[in-house]
This record gives structure tokens, sequence and C-alpha cells, in this order.
């Protein structure tokens, strides 16, 4: 079995580095993966929410790994997180289900506030590889783990394509409430300078009608 792990820094609050990872898949940075779906998704009594998702992907190998081991036209990977609003703390393990007779691939991802910058969030990543072919286990498992290595940035990068997505989106829907809320005391304001209108009209009418001629 061989493993890997790095650390990264977002430079994005918890909440919204939080936000991209559920809606991390698709993005152009990682087109491996075509699909997800909501196995199951629960709310536990202390608050946390726990999630279970199937990922559909390419699976991409490396050329020889591929040839050896072979590449299914259709590949799965099941994904449990657990998200802790309240410590601010959001966990994925994931592992895969085809090929699984020859390769295990394990993936566990925790997502904190950085303890020195609350605008900032770290990442722990950490992957193990175990294959089962004969005579071939450590080499294929090396080739797995260097691919993990060049995958990461593409990971991270589609993390931060999400984000700038959904603070686009924020910022349209800001806009749109300002614009909402505009219209609103427009509407508002022509509303009581109707009423005022109508009552002073009223006013005048009763005054004319009371007053007796000369």
């Amino acid at each position: 079995m061989s493993s890997w792990s790095s650390e990264h820094i977002f430079e994005h609050p918890w909440e919204d580095v939080v936000r991209a990872a559920y809606r991390k898949y698709p993005n152009p940075c990682n087109p491996a993966v075509k699909g997800v779906d909501v196995v199951n998704r629960s709310v536990c009594p202390q608050g946390t929410i726990q999630s279970h998702r199937l990922l559909s992907t390419e699976f991409p190998l490396p050329e020889v790994a591929a040839r050896i081991i072979g590449t299914p036209e259709k590949n799965f990977i099941s994904e449990h997180s657990t998200l802790n609003a309240r410590n601010k703390m959001f966990k994925l393990e994931s592992r895969n289900l085809t090929l699984g007779h020859l390769v295990t691939v394990h993936e566990r991802m925790e997502y904190f506030p950085h303890p020195q910058d609350r605008s900032k969030t770290c990442l722990k990543q950490q992957s193990t590889v175990k294959v089962n072919v004969p005579f071939l286990s450590g080499y294929l498992e090396r080739l797995l783990i260097e691919n993990f290595e060049k995958n990461a940035m593409k990971g991270r990068n589609g993390m931060e394509w999400v984000i700038d997505r959904i603070k686009e989106e924020d910022s349209s829907n800001k806009v749109k409430q300002s614009s909402d809320i505009l219209t609103q005391l427009e509407t508002k304001f022509k509303r009581e300078a109707e009423d005022l209108k109508q009552s002073m009209d009223s006013f005048f009418h009763k005054t004319q009608a009371n007053t007796s001629p000369l």
C-alpha cells in the first residue's frame, strides 16, 4: 500500500470553501467527473449533516496502469461527508467502487478555518492506494500516487473556479435584491401619493359641498 498527503490554504473564508466543495462537480478543471448523485443526506441530533454521494467518473489512469488493470467505460466512487457548522469542520472520505478487486483508492479531505487567519481555509488531503496485481503492485501504486499529485492541482483549480461562480451569483443576487427593494419602495411611494391625492380630492369636494353660496 502507498500513500500521499498534502496541505493547501485557500484565500477564502471557510463558509465559501464549503459551499464550493458541495458544488465542486462538474467543473472544467476536473472534466473526468461526469456526474454526482445524492444517495442519502440526513441531519444528526448534534446538528451535523451526513451526506452520501455517488460520483461517476472516467477514473483516468496512467497509460501503463490502464493497459494492465483495464479501463471500464463507467466508473463510480462512493463519497461520505460530515459537515459540522458549529465547529467549522467539513470532512470527506471517498472510495472507488469500480475495479475494487484490483485497486483500492481511499481519499480523506478536511476543510477547517486557518487558525491564525479566519479569512482563509486550510485543506488537509490524504490518499492511500493498494493494488492487488502480483509482482506489479508497488510499481502501479507509485504510478497512481504520481497521478494523484498531478490531479491535486486540478482539484484546487476546480474549487477556485466554483468559488468564483458562487461569488458572481451572490453579487448578482445582491444587485437583484437592491433592484427589488427600489421597485418596492417606488411602488409604495406611488401608492401613498395616490392615496394622498384621493384624500385631498375628497376633502376639497366635502369642503365645497358644505360651503353656502353668498
